[in-house]
């Protein structure tokens, strides 16, 4: 369905796709299966995206007044095409275009604006049918012909969510860190629970089985509690940490203990489940540096 006002096209259906699975455009990287791109535009695969859990940040607020929101989930950076008919960019189509555009279908859609700069782009949310939201980030580029759209499909971490030494390791090996939602600690201490034991001894194992490996454990708390305070337990914690695993067998010169409290939330603290994403054990590789 296709209407005009003001001169510009909106279009709305072409946009969203009801709920259904895109066929995948390489192994790697798929389109998304409700948001679609501008009309008559072509997926570069080369220059787009896939994760099935990562992160973004994206704006909320005005266009110069606005917090940035790290949202966490299934993944996706699509670079998008617009070609004319002979092969050359298509640079016909204004940012204001590509804006309103997608701005209208997401409303269309139940969505909410997050963020609008008509000449930088958009930030907007949908509804998913299981509940969940999706976040979208539109960039348009239109003296190239091209949009970007980075996608996440909000979920939320487990706390109890462990890693295996394998995972952890090709982890530290393409981005260099890793966040540990599995080591938890006494409430207000730097206690491990029992609880732990099995994320700390899958850490253990890693590095007894890869010598080469030196670390930095970094701790990170909520924003409850004075800016020293917590700074002052997540160093405790990240200590903590640090001492379990030299008891077992790890040469302490290979790892570095640092808390940085409540400085580097991974989410607002304004719930509790966020607060928990916040509340969180870190590995950095130090031996690359």
């Amino acid at each position: 369905m296709i209407s005009t006002k003001s001169g510009i096209i909106f279009i709305i259906s072409a946009l969203f796709l009801a709920i259904g699975t895109i066929p995948a455009i390489s192994q790697d990287v798929t389109e998304h299966p409700l948001i679609r791109p501008f009309p008559d535009s072509i997926l570069d695969e080369r220059r787009s995206e896939y994760q099935s859990f990562g992160e973004y940040d994206f704006r909320v607020g005005t266009a110069r007044n606005y917090e940035v929101h790290t949202i966490m989930g299934e993944f996706r950076s699509l670079r998008y095409l617009l070609y004319n008919d002979d092969g050359s960019p298509n640079r016909e189509v204004s940012q204001l275009e590509y804006v309103e555009n997608f701005k209208t279908a997401a409303l269309e859609r139940g969505g909410e604006i997050k963020w609008e700069d008509r000449h930088y782009g958009l930030v907007f949310t949908i509804p998913r049918e299981n509940g969940g939201i999706t976040w979208c980030r539109l960039t348009a580029t239109p003296a190239a012909g091209r949009h970007d759209l980075f996608i996440i499909d909000e979920s939320p971490l487990e706390t109890s969510l462990e890693f295996g030494a394998a995972q952890m390791k090709a982890a530290l090996d393409s981005d260099g860190r890793i966040t540990l939602y599995g080591i938890l600690f006494d409430y207000d201490k730097a206690t491990l629970q029992q609880s732990s034991n099995d994320q700390l001894q899958e850490v253990l194992t890693l590095l007894l089985q890869y010598p080469e490996l030196s670390l930095e454990i970094q701790g990170h708390t909520d924003s409850d509690g004075s800016e020293a305070y917590n700074l002052q337990l997540s160093q405790q914690r990240s200590e903590s940490v640090l001492g379990y695993l030299v008891l077992f067998g790890v040469e302490s010169s290979r790892l570095q203990a640092k808390g940085y409290g409540e400085s580097t939330p991974v989410a607002p603290n304004d719930t509790d489940e966020n607060k928990a994403k916040n509340r969180r054990v870190e590995l950095q590789r130090i031996d690359l540096q």
